[in-house]
């Protein structure tokens, strides 16, 4: 679930320079108190807000001392304050806080951005940011960083994310989501992951670190990674320096290993239980 923006602290009742302020403010929060009664409050609440920090930041000549940013992983510092827009010692009064939200939400990496005036002097600013999946090679040779939906966020060129797997192949993108939410019931096996390609829009062969690829059944992917898991438990397949698992007939498992493997956990018989 995705966490709600903090909304603004209120003023403080106070008798000191900001008395005053309560006088003009009164009626307006009067008047939606008479909404809230009638159920509409919500819609109405955000702009009050932003109208009463807006007032008092006039009142106070309030300027811009601070600007805190949470939640950003992926995007780089100086795209972040440039797309909030505001310098230090820059007025509050007039900063319109929707605008530079819309302006970080137009940034690759940020999915949802909230944008709050902190009196007396500062910005509050949390972004959400697409969760990096995997990498996919395109028709045109690119690797772009694919979130959980398969969208393309940026383009990988100088391979700071060549720690995801790369997925080629058509509809990979598309596909990937489906592939990786069965896979996390295995951390061992995702670990390993290096690339796959989605062969024919159906099915997928997946490469691991080792070099053993294994081949995926086009239905039932999930009970084919049972079976590797077990494989993987009792006889390391994956440890192979190559080789084939080929899994795409549900009643058999096909081993194709490397000419130099001789006797291996993998070639040996299991040991019996018991």
């Amino acid at each position: 679930m995705i966490a709600q923006p903090h909304l603004p602290t209120p003023l403080p009742r106070t008798r000191g320079r900001f008395a005053w302020v309560g006088k003009k403010v009164v009626p307006v929060v009067a008047g939606i108190a008479v909404l809230a009664a009638a159920g509409v409050f919500w819609v109405y609440r955000a702009p009050v807000v932003d109208a009463v920090q807006e007032f008092v930041a006039k009142a106070t000549g309030a300027e811009v001392t601070r600007v805190v940013v949470e939640g950003a992983t992926y995007t780089p510092r100086d795209e972040l304050l440039a797309a909030i827009g505001v310098q230090k010692g820059e007025p509050l009064v007039g900063f319109n806080t929707q605008a530079a939200r819309e302006r970080l939400e137009a940034l690759p990496w940020v999915r949802l951005a909230a944008v709050e005036k902190k009196l007396p002097d500062g910005l509050q600013v949390m972004v959400y940011e697409h969760v990096p999946l995997a990498r996919v090679l395109n028709d045109e040779g690119e690797v772009w960083v694919v979130n959980k939906d398969g969208m393309p966020v940026v383009q990988d060129t100088e391979e700071h994310f060549g720690a995801l797997p790369l997925l080629d192949g058509e509809g990979a993108a598309e596909a990937a989501a489906k592939l990786f939410g069965v896979l996390a019931e295995w951390p061992n096996l995702a670990t390993q992951l290096k690339d796959a390609s989605h062969v024919g829009k159906r099915r997928w062969d997946l490469r691991f670190t080792s070099g053993v690829t294994v081949m995926l059944p086009e239905d039932n992917v999930r009970a084919a990674l049972v079976t590797l898991a077990e494989l993987e438990r009792a006889r390391h397949v994956l440890t192979l320096n190559g080789g084939e698992v080929d899994l795409r007939l549900p009643d058999r498992v096909v081993l194709r290993l490397p000419p130099e493997v001789e006797q291996t956990p993998v070639t040996n018989q299991p040991e019996k239980q018991g």
